[in-house]
């Protein structure tokens, strides 16, 4: 158990810096949910590790002005994200956005926003091979600065999400050990009517003047091996109603995430992977502010690419005693229940065997009858 402490408490400390998208749930992936739920008195602790970067030179003309200096724009943020296993079937994760880049005054927001995320899952079907769920996510504008370019629309507004899960599972009984697929779509509410969006240097503002929102989706897949996790996600957004022209990051976006987690342990994951824009790269929705990519050679609404790193930690709080009989219970109803399909299936095939043992009999029957009736007909022309 020391160990682990020192790996959590180092962990931490080399929390790095990196792009991530929104941190609304556990990091069973990068973006997408699962429908499981953590196991209760599990906590799963996570941090991104990723970055985008890129040489920022003059647009137009073949003069460079004299005091015209090429820039290395970083896009740069931080995520510590915690999961903890309420009771079955619930589950709760706290995220904190650590580090943000704005390219404002500032340069950075630390930290930034704060995300809930409520997961109601674990809901099987189809012989358990299914798993659905529901979540409710919340953002909190605890940042100093928002609608900063480069990544999602934030708003200085508190947000909210209603979304659902759907998860299939090969191996309905060891989920962890087979392929997997998994599908998010939900409707996200950006809140800001109102709220300053942006402030001029003469101090004028502009303030929302809608209550935007999206669509948004996620569809993933995992294939386990012993030592890695190969996984690939497609995630995207479709708004509903489109914000104010005088925000960055206006537009829809799509991306696709390749990645490997490799596990050293099993309470210990290392995730590799990189995100690459599918969605339009020349489109841009925003107007009436400084657009930094009108006058540097940078993307007018979102990398085109991002490299994603990231340390995942699932530990089990609860005491040692109640751990083994918890597992123990567990253990004990999964023999259980695989018994009873067994069962269940045997029977079946058996009742199928028989219904062909009558079947042929009838037809033996059927078949004797008209072997006696053309002895007779014979017989009779004899």
């Amino acid at each position: 158990m020391k160990n682990k402490i020192l790996v959590i408490f180092g962990f931490l400390f080399a929390v790095q810096m990196g792009f991530a998208q929104l941190p609304n749930g556990e990091k069973t992936f990068f973006y997408t949910q699962t429908a499981r739920t953590y196991d209760p008195g599990t906590l799963g602790i996570y941090t991104d590790m990723s970055f985008y970067s890129k040489v920022g030179d003059l647009i137009g003309g073949t003069v460079t002005p004299a005091n015209f200096q090429a820039v290395n724009y970083w896009l740069v943020a931080s995520n510590a994200v915690m999961t903890y296993g309420i009771m079955n079937h619930l589950d709760a994760t706290l995220g904190v956005r650590v580090y943000q880049d704005t390219h404002y005054s500032n340069e950075f927001n630390l930290p930034d926003d704060i995300f809930l995320t409520v997961r109601a899952a674990g809901f099987k079907f189809a012989r358990n091979r299914f798993s659905q769920g529901f979540l409710a996510s919340f953002r909190f504008p605890t940042g100093e600065v928002h609608n900063y370019p480069f990544t999602e629309f934030a708003p200085n507004s508190f947000q909210y999400a209603l979304m659902y899960a759907v998860s299939f599972f090969t191996d309905p009984y060891l989920p962890d050990r087979g392929f997997s697929a998994h599908f998010n779509m939900g409707w996200w509410n950006y809140n800001e009517l109102g709220s300053v969006l942006y402030t001029y240097a003469n101090g004028n503002e502009l303030k929302a003047t809608v209550n935007s929102s999206d669509f948004r989706m996620a569809l993933a897949f995992s294939y386990p091996t012993a030592l890695f996790d190969f996984r690939m996600e497609l995630t995207g957004i479709l708004f509903l109603q489109q914000p104010d022209p005088y925000v960055y990051s206006a537009e829809e976006w799509a991306f696709i995430s390749p990645s490997i987690r490799y596990k050293p342990f099993k309470w210990v994951g290392v995730d590799l992977g990189m995100d690459f824009r599918v969605s339009p790269a020349d489109r841009n929705n925003t107007s009436g502010i400084p657009d930094i990519s009108a006058r540097v050679d940078l993307p007018p609404n979102f990398p085109t690419w991002r490299v994603h790193m990231g340390i995942n930690l699932n530990l089990n709080v609860l005491s040692s005693s109640k751990t083994e009989v918890v597992n123990y219970r567990q253990a004990k109803a999964q023999k259980q229940v695989e018994l009873f399909e067994t069962v269940i299936e045997e029977k079946q095939k058996a009742e199928a065997v028989q219904n062909e043992i009558e079947n042929l009999r009838s037809i033996r029957k059927d078949a004797e009858k008209e072997i006696e009736e053309l002895k007779k007909m014979l017989d009779d022309d004899q």
